[in-house]
C-alpha cells in the first residue's frame, strides 16, 4: 500500500535530482540545488523550520481524491509535490513568517497540478494561521478560476465530514452568485479579472490558475499589490507552457529562470520549473520524465506514446505536444544562446588590456524614458572584447516595479547603468560619455539605429565621430547576428560578466525569415535587448572591416 509523503521523501527528491537517479531539466537542478545549500546554511535573516514543512505535508495528505478513479481515496503527494511543499512553507524569517511571497510552479498536463493547487489553497486558509485570511483562485475567467476553487470545495467537504472540530468551523456557498469556502473568519473564493472589486483587495493567499492564458499582467499586479499589508503572503501561480512567447507568464518564467541561475539575487521567489533542456530530441521518449514529474503515476507512458504518433504526422499536433505535455513554450521565433555557454566569455579584464585593439561601437537609442544603450566592441582578431553601457532616466528606474527593479537600481549604484534626471535620456550625457570614451581609445566607427537619432547623432558628427546608420532588418542584423552566436559559442566573447548585459541576452528571442537569416526580436523577446542590439551593430561594423576571420563579403553600409 503506497505509504504517505514526508519531509525525508522532500529531502530525498532534492538528493535524488542531484544525484542523477532521477532524470531533471537543468531549472529543476537548480532549484533541487538552492533547496540542498539553503537547508544547510540559509540566507542571512531566514531559517528552515521542520515542523512547518511537515505541518502542510501531512495536512494536505489528509485531503482525499474527488474525482476519476482516484474518488475517495487519500491525496498521498508525490515527492516532487512534497520538495515544493517543503520550500514554499519551510523557510521563514526571524519573525516566523515565510521568507517565499512568490512561487512559480509550471508542470505539463496530467502531472496534478489542479488538485495540487486545491489543497494549497486549503493549508492557507485552515493551517496558516492567517487572522481573517482571504484566499483567491484567479484566472482570467469563471470556468478557470472555478477548475482549482471546485476541487477544494470538495476536498473541504469531505474532510469536514471526517473530522468535527473542522466541520463546526466549516461554512460553503457554491450557486451561481455565490462562491465560497469560509474558514472562521477567513474565506476561500474563485475571482477573475474582470471583478469589479480587485483594487479594494487584501489577499493573504492567492493561486493563479493557468498563468499562460492572461494576455496582460493586470491581475497578478492589483492581487500582488494587495498583499503589501498580510505579514506572509503568498502568490502561487501554476501553468502549463503556452503558445504566446509574448505572455506574461513566460517573461515571469523567465525571470524566475534568473533567479534560479543566480542572474538576479530574489531571496523571495521560489520556482519550480519542470521542461526540456535546450538541445533535448523532444522526438527522444527518454526525455520526456524530465517535464513530468508525475511520470507513472497520473502521466502514463502509453497515452503520451498514442500522442506522440499523432504529433509525427500532423504539425499542429506536433505544437501541442510540445507544449501541453513537455512543457515546452512555442511558437515562430527561436531562442539564442543560452546562458552557460555566455558566461564563457565572464572573465575580467581592465581598459589596458585592450591596448592597441581596434574599437568600434553600436548604439541604441530610447524612444522615450527607455533605456539607451552604447556598446563598444574591441577585437584582437581572435576575441572580442565587448563593453557595454547603459543609461536610463530617473522617472524610468523609479517606475520599474516589477521583478527586476530592484535589480536596475543595484545595477545603477554599481556603475553600470547611468541615471540621468527627468523622464527621458538627456542626451548630453550620453553624447559627454562617447566624446570621453573616444578620447580615451579612439573609436573607428559608430553604427546606429536611424530612427530618433538625428539629435545626438549630429552632436556626435559635430564632435568628429564617425557615424554609420545601420539597418535594423535581416539583410544588416543577420550577418553579426550569427557572428555573435558563433564567437559566443567558441569562448571568444569577452564581456567580464556585465550583469546588464548578461540580463538582455536572457531576454533575447529571434526570429527567422525564410531564407535561414535572423535578428533579434524586440517585441517578442522577454524584457529589454537593447544592450544586445547595440552589439550586434558593433559586430556589424568588425565584420564590415574584415576584423574577423569570417569572410568580409557578409553585406556593405
Amino acid at each position: 500500500m503506497k505509504k504517505a509523503a514526508t519531509l525525508t521523501d522532500a529531502d530525498n527528491y532534492a538528493a535524488d535530482i542531484l544525484s542523477g537517479k532521477i532524470p531533471a531539466c537543468e531549472l529543476v537542478r537548480l532549484a533541487a540545488d538552492r533547496y540542498i545549500r539553503e537547508r544547510a546554511d540559509p540566507p542571512p535573516g531566514y531559517r528552515f523550520d521542520e515542523k512547518r514543512a511537515k505541518v502542510v505535508i501531512k495536512f494536505i495528505q489528509l485531503l482525499r481524491h474527488t474525482k476519476g478513479s482516484e474518488a475517495g481515496k487519500p491525496f498521498f503527494i508525490e515527492p516532487w509535490q512534497a520538495f515544493a511543499l517543503a520550500n514554499i512553507f519551510g523557510f521563514i524569517d526571524e519573525h516566523g513568517n515565510r521568507r517565499y511571497s512568490k512561487a512559480l510552479i509550471t508542470v505539463p498536463r496530467k502531472n496534478g497540478k489542479s488538485t495540487f493547487a486545491a489543497g494549497i489553497s486549503l493549508d492557507l486558509l485552515m493551517v496558516d494561521g492567517e487572522s481573517a485570511a482571504d484566499i483567491y483562485t484567479a484566472a482570467t475567467k469563471l470556468d478557470q478560476a472555478r477548475i482549482v476553487f471546485d476541487e477544494a470545495f470538495r476536498m473541504a467537504q469531505d474532510l469536514s465530514r471526517d473530522l468535527a472540530d473542522v466541520s463546526r468551523e466549516l461554512r460553503f456557498a457554491n450557486s451561481q452568485n455565490l462562491k465560497y469556502i469560509r474558514y472562521g473568519r477567513s474565506e476561500l473564493r474563485p475571482l477573475v479579472a474582470q471583478d469589479k472589486t480587485l483594487d479594494g483587495l487584501n489577499p493573504h493567499g492567492v493561486v493563479l490558475d493557468e498563468y499562460h492564458a492572461h494576455r496582460n499582467d493586470d491581475l497578478f499586479n492589483v492581487l500582488l499589490t494587495g498583499m503589501g499589508a498580510r505579514k506572509q503572503p503568498l502568490m502561487l501561480a501554476v501553468t502549463t507552457a503556452g503558445f504566446n512567447r509574448n505572455s506574461p507568464a513566460l517573461k515571469y518564467q523567465r525571470y524566475c529562470e534568473k533567479v534560479l541561475r543566480g542572474t538576479i539575487d530574489d531571496p523571495n521567489t521560489f520556482a519550480l520549473i519542470y521542461t526540456l533542456d535546450e538541445g533535448d530530441d523532444w522526438m527522444d521518449e527518454s526525455n520526456w520524465i524530465k517535464a513530468n514529474p508525475n511520470w507513472g503515476v497520473s502521466v502514463q507512458p502509453k497515452k503520451l506514446r498514442q500522442d506522440f504518433r499523432e504529433a509525427k504526422e500532423m504539425a499542429h499536433k506536433e505544437v501541442e505536444f510540445k507544449t501541453k505535455y513537455l512543457n515546452i513554450w512555442t511558437d515562430t521565433a527561436v531562442t539564442w544562446i543560452p546562458d552557460r555557454v555566455w558566461m564563457h566569455g565572464g572573465q575580467p579584464f581592465t581598459m589596458a588590456d585592450l591596448a592597441g585593439m581596434q574599437c568600434y561601437a553600436g548604439l541604441d537609442l530610447a524612444s522615450t524614458g527607455d533605456f539607451t544603450a552604447f556598446v563598444r566592441a574591441f577585437t584582437d582578431g581572435d576575441r572580442m572584447f565587448i563593453l557595454p553601457t547603459f543609461f536610463l532616466p530617473e522617472d524610468a528606474i523609479s517606475k520599474r516595479t516589477d521583478g527586476t527593479g530592484d535589480a536596475i537600481r543595484q545595477w545603477v549604484r554599481d556603475g553600470y547603468i547611468i541615471a540621468t534626471p527627468g523622464a527621458a535620456t538627456d542626451y548630453r550625457y550620453l553624447v559627454d560619455y562617447i566624446k570621453d570614451a573616444h578620447a580615451q581609445h579612439p573609436i573607428k566607427q559608430i553604427a546606429y539605429d536611424r530612427w530618433n537619432a538625428t539629435q545626438p547623432v549630429a552632436m556626435l558628427k559635430e564632435s568628429g565621430l564617425n557615424m554609420e546608420p545601420f539597418g535594423q532588418g535581416y539583410a544588416m542584423m543577420s550577418a553579426p547576428t550569427k557572428e555573435v552566436e558563433r564567437l559566443a559559442n567558441s569562448a571568444a566573447i569577452m564581456h567580464a560578466g556585465n550583469p546588464v548585459l548578461r540580463w538582455q541576452m536572457g531576454n533575447v528571442m529571434l526570429t527567422k525569415d525564410p531564407a535561414g537569416n535572423i535578428k533579434v526580436d524586440k517585441a517578442k523577446s522577454g524584457d529589454k535587448v537593447d544592450g544586445v542590439v547595440a552589439m550586434v551593430m558593433a559586430m556589424g561594423c568588425v565584420l564590415n572591416a574584415g576584423l574577423t576571420d569570417k569572410p568580409a563579403e557578409f553585406f556593405v553600409f
